[in-house]
């Protein structure tokens, strides 16, 4: 009985020390663990297609005109450089947009920049939306500016692959023509 009595005390002590160990040490409590999602950039690569339109029915090139709507194909990407926690976005990008051949429509370069705000952060689908100001470069010399509103959602958000749809809205003047465009885009987002 003596040899169990100690084995008894022996493991009660071994207990207690454990229970000792384990309570916080100090004056002050611990500190809570902190935890924020660290900030995002991305680079968007895709592709889609365009629809463009004039107010005053036609576009001149300087030898004839043509009428006032046409579509285009837009190859292009965007940066997305990380503000703070992340939730807003500096962006820059470039889009050429094509014209078919033959037709007598501009192909049009249009580098822009802009914020970008992302929302629902560290889920599976993450919308954005983006406010900026573009650059219109077209064909023969033409120029002008162009205001872009768009939105979008990123796919497999959570992953370092993701994919990027997008829908942008462009209203701008190049070469003295009103010109607006609506922009669907599709392509792959790399997160860094």
């Amino acid at each position: 009985m003596k040899i169990a009595g100690k084995a008894l005390l022996f493991a009660f002590a071994l207990v207690a020390a454990g229970t000792a160990q384990a309570a916080p040490h100090g004056y002050y409590p611990a500190p809570a663990p902190s935890y924020y999602a660290p900030p995002e950039n991305a680079v968007r690569i895709q592709i889609g297609g365009v629809g463009l339109s004039t107010p005053n029915g036609y576009v001149c090139n300087g030898y004839y005109c043509t009428t006032d709507s046409w579509s285009a194909l837009a190859l292009g990407g965007d940066v997305d450089l990380a503000i703070g926690r992340g939730l807003m976005s500096f962006t820059i990008g470039a889009h050429e947009l094509f014209a078919e051949q033959n037709t007598g429509y501009p192909n049009i370069f249009e580098p822009s920049a802009g914020l970008t705000f992302k929302f629902l952060r560290g889920t599976p689908i993450v919308p954005r939306l983006t406010v900026g100001m573009g650059l219109l470069l077209a064909e023969g010399g033409n120029y002008g500016a162009s205001f872009r509103l768009g939105g979008g959602l990123t796919f497999l958000a959570n992953a370092p692959i993701g994919i990027a749809l997008d829908l942008v809205f462009d209203g701008g003047r190049v070469g003295g023509t009103d010109i607006t465009q609506a922009q669907l885009l599709i392509g792959p987002e790399f997160r860094f």
